[in-house]
């Protein structure tokens, strides 16, 4: 992947369509990962899309942002990412939102009692899975033009606050090949990296609000290995809904 264009697209990276009003700007990532408090004079990264492909996505951004925030807490960004949900949330706004993502912790998991001291926090696979892809279309397409299939199949990993990452993770941080990127790194940073020689694999990796580690692997559209022939654009089913480590 190359470095950013300053050149305006010609197409829309969520439909592929040629861009035709109406348009705006599509925020990459969601803005709600940048606390108002902190986002002034930011300045965030933005893609024209159609403002239909744009509004689609409004719901599960939002439910893919407030899912993380209980993770959230103990850095500046965090916290301030933290108060002003619960501010929208005593104004009377996202009050079910909120309301069903506090119900997504469990302390039982299928049938299984949880240790006393541990508390599984259950999310919706799939809805995340679609959000955490958008966000790689975006930044892709920001760094390379490139246009990525609409409906494709992720391997991804949430690691809470001081919980171990996954090997590979680490593994691939100790390489030193990575380059973090991110304009505001203390609120979203992330690296990328493309492996020839398995597939053609797309890894990436990201820090939100200095807290939350997040991991998605996938083989390049044009792999033809017996596995991304099998599901197409697709999984079959449904990957773990579980965020690891709490």
């Amino acid at each position: 992947m190359g470095q950013a264009k300053l050149r305006a697209p010609s197409h829309c990276y969520l439909c592929g369509k040629q861009l035709t009003a109406p348009i705006n700007a599509d925020h990459v990532p969601p803005k709600l990962f940048f606390p108002e408090e902190l986002r002034r004079g930011l300045n965030l990264l933005t893609i024209p899309t159609h403002v239909a492909c744009n509004e689609a996505w409004r719901l599960d951004e939002e439910y893919f942002v407030h899912t993380l925030l209980p993770f959230a807490r103990g850095t500046q960004s965090g916290d301030a990412a933290i108060r002003q949900s619960f501010r929208k949330y005593r104004d009377g706004r996202n009050v079910p939102l909120l309301n069903m993502v506090m119900d997504e912790f469990k302390h039982m998991v299928r049938g299984v009692h949880l240790p006393a001291n541990r508390v599984a926090k259950m999310i919706d696979a799939n809805r995340f899975h679609d959000v955490l892809y958008k966000i790689i279309r975006g930044l892709h397409f920001h760094h390379s033009d490139e246009i990525l299939a609409p409906r494709w199949s992720l391997t991804y990993t949430v690691t809470a606050p001081r919980e171990k990452p996954p090997d590979f993770f680490i593994a691939y941080a100790e390489t030193g090949r990575g380059v973090t990127r991110g304009r505001y790194p203390s609120i979203f940073a992330y690296m990328f990296d493309k492996f020839p020689e398995v597939n053609d694999l797309h890894f990436w990796a990201f820090l939100f609000w200095d807290n939350i580690i997040v991991t998605a692997a996938f083989h390049d559209m044009s792999c033809g290995c017996e596995y991304c022939a099998f599901i197409g654009p697709r999984l079959p089913k449904s990957m773990p809904g579980t965020i690891r480590g709490i």
